[in-house]
């Protein structure tokens, strides 16, 4: 039986080397068969951008006031008699037209008045001046008062007087008639026939009607981007720093989608006390005429169309990083770019390379915060 325990020992052996054997090549066998991975640089999404000339075009929001807000008052007292149809809010008016009329019994009898005291006056000097003649002539007056020279400076200057008080009785008459201080539209009016005012009523609210001026305010960003910085300032010394901008066109729109043609009317020489940006003061030229008009005190979009700048390119919002720089892909590598930002909008930026603006780009569409000047990626054109 000792010869069975032996054979019985040796195959439990074997079996046991036998499977340790397996169990070897089982952890052995993955091992060899894995792949070292190779290092590959990193995907990013590039889209090709190619300069080319541009019109800058910046977006902004202004203000429209009326020109000259006026408020025509009475300046004589009186009843009314009658209100002209042409006066009423919203029509248009020009310069001397006549709006109401006041009675005018008094003033008339006021100038009647004055026109007597006038001929008296001068019928009073004319007679001095003869006496004073003859007086002279006689050789009989020895002081002035006998030469009657007093008198005569007396009586000229009544009558200078009363010359004034006629001049001031025609104003009065005629300021019973209550005339357009110039081409106007009525905005609102407070007064109607058989109506008592005093002077110094208000009677009517105008507006000039030949233009209506927007006030915009402009970054210091939009602003240079508007002016090229070589002409200055109309009316202002040649040596001046100061940059005014050249847009070739300005375009109005209003909440309702009504275009208007504008123009500068002028810049204001001092930065805004709270909002720090610069102001200008643009008009809208016969901003009544059209049947549905521009109307003053409401918010309007104000769109400046600058200069042509060569060498921009277009690309998307997402590409700008946070300092308003750009990342390229040259060589396969990543290259943080300086640009000259010229617009941007909610899905698109418009800007020059500052360095080889002339060169077309592959540009990242997506930037990331972990980027490296220098970093080897791999591109995927969008």
């Amino acid at each position: 039986m000792e010869w069975l325990k032996r054979w019985a020992g040796g195959i439990f052996a074997t079996v046991l080397f036998v499977a340790m054997v397996l169990w070897l090549m089982d952890e052995q066998q993955p091992a060899a068969m894995v792949e070292i991975p190779t290092k590959v640089g990193l995907s990013v999404t590039v889209v090709e951008v190619i300069p080319g000339n541009a019109q800058i075009k910046i977006s902004t929001t202004g203000i429209t006031r009326a020109r000259w807000l006026t408020e025509v008052t009475a300046s004589v007292s009186g009843r009314v008699l009658d209100v002209a149809d042409s006066a009423t809010p919203g029509s248009l008016v020009k310069k001397g037209a006549v709006l109401a009329s006041l009675q005018d019994t008094f003033y008339q009898a006021e100038l009647g008045a004055a026109q007597a005291r006038v001929s008296a006056a001068e019928l009073n000097l004319a007679e001095l001046l003869k006496r004073q003649y003859v007086a002279q002539q006689n050789n009989q007056a020895k002081s002035a008062f006998g030469r009657l020279e007093p008198h005569v400076k007396a009586a000229q200057a009544n009558r200078n007087a009363v010359r004034a008080a006629l001049a001031s009785a025609k104003q009065q008459l005629e300021d019973t008639q209550i005339r357009a201080p110039f081409d106007a539209v009525v905005i609102a009016d407070s007064i109607h026939p058989g109506q008592w005012v005093n002077a110094g009523d208000r009677l009517f609210q105008m507006a000039a009607s030949d233009f209506l001026d927007i006030k915009v305010q402009l970054s210091e960003q939009n602003w240079q981007r508007l002016n090229s910085g070589k002409q200055q300032v109309s009316g202002t010394n040649p040596s001046s720093s100061t940059p005014s901008p050249t847009p070739k066109a300005i375009t109005i729109v209003t909440p309702d989608g009504q275009r208007w043609p504008a123009s500068i009317r002028y810049i204001s020489p001092v930065m805004d006390t709270v909002t720090r940006q610069r102001s200008l003061m643009l008009q809208v030229a016969n901003p009544f005429q059209r049947a549905e008009p521009l109307l003053a005190e409401q918010q309007v979009n104000v769109l400046f169309a600058g200069e042509t700048r060569k060498f921009v390119v277009t690309g998307p919002a997402s590409a700008l990083t946070e300092d308003g720089k750009v990342w390229s892909v040259v060589d396969q590598s990543l290259r943080l770019e300086p640009i000259e930002l010229l617009d941007e909008q909610p899905e698109s930026v418009l800007f020059r390379y500052r360095d080889q603006p002339e060169h077309k780009r592959l540009l990242v569409r997506f930037p990331l915060s972990s980027f490296l000047e220098g970093q080897s990626v791999a591109t995927t054109t969008f």
